[in-house]
């Protein structure tokens, strides 16, 4: 099938769409092979798409000869992709839950991520792919800004320290039926050697803790965590720290010396 048949058989297939799985599909056949090019993907890759739908990206990136792998939940999309691509040599077709995957042998990493779990499989993908050295994103233009260095939260400091991120292309509504609410972005991530870091889980973990309470201190919310006050203190004062700090206010280091005393 050519590729303006391809997406026209996509777009008629719009009803197919599933709003609680928050399934928009992209029917512009020029975004979605700009969107593959940027995961630059080699015969060598070991790839993953993560939430195929109906292949729009798939299309392009079962084109390269490497090691593919598209998975979704929806068992409708699963059929229509078996269907496309199932027959490859190079393409395994499979149901799976991004969240409940191991994503560690995976070089490539790229999707169309679906806005009500976007911040959790980021997440994940952050801490299982310890192998990947590019990873594409599409999802609702307002997550990005919240993925930037300047924006204080558990993901973004953590994301900032295992990778780069590009800046965003956008990607308007109308190139997806049904046509979504809010215009998409796509970036890059690119990971570093941090990634491999065995204490990211815990890093991660005690990041999250420490934020929950957001309009109190540091001192507080640390003391939270320790379930002793003056400890907190001692440690604060150990690191130099003003206990009257946000926990927005402190940086990656901050929470990398303070895992280390805490010594989880």
């Amino acid at each position: 099938m050519n590729e303006s048949q391809y997406f026209e058989n996509v777009k008629s297939y719009k009803l197919l769409a599933n709003k609680s799985l928050g399934q928009n599909f992209l029917i512009n056949p020029e975004v979605a092979k700009n969107i593959v090019n940027l995961l630059e993907v080699s015969d060598k890759d070991e790839v993953i798409e993560i939430g195929s739908g109906l292949g729009s990206l798939s299309y392009f990136l079962t084109k390269i000869p490497a090691k593919t792998q598209l998975i979704d939940i929806d068992e409708r999309m699963l059929q229509f992709l078996n269907e496309q691509f199932g027959n490859m040599e190079n393409v395994i077709v499979r149901r799976q839950n991004i969240l409940k995957e191991d994503l560690a042998k995976f070089t490539k990493i790229i999707g169309n991520l679906p806005y009500y779990i976007t911040s959790s499989i980021i997440e994940h993908i952050l801490l299982t792919a310890t192998n990947a050295e590019k990873i594409v994103l599409m999802t609702q233009k307002e997550v990005y800004p919240k993925l930037l260095s300047n924006f204080k939260s558990p993901l973004s400091l953590f994301l900032n320290y295992v990778a780069d991120i590009s800046s965003a292309k956008e990607v308007g509504r109308n190139n997806f039926a049904p046509i979504p609410h809010v215009d998409s972005v796509v970036f890059t991530l690119t990971p570093n050697r941090n990634i491999k870091n065995e204490e990211n889980k815990k890093l991660l973990k005690l990041m999250q803790q420490l934020f929950l309470l957001r309009r109190k201190n540091i001192l507080n919310n640390l003391a939270n965590v320790t379930k002793n006050k003056e400890k907190a203190k001692e440690i604060l004062a150990k690191l130099g720290v003003d206990t009257n700090k946000r926990p927005e206010e402190l940086d990656i280091n901050f929470y990398m010396s303070l895992l280390k005393e805490l010594n989880f």
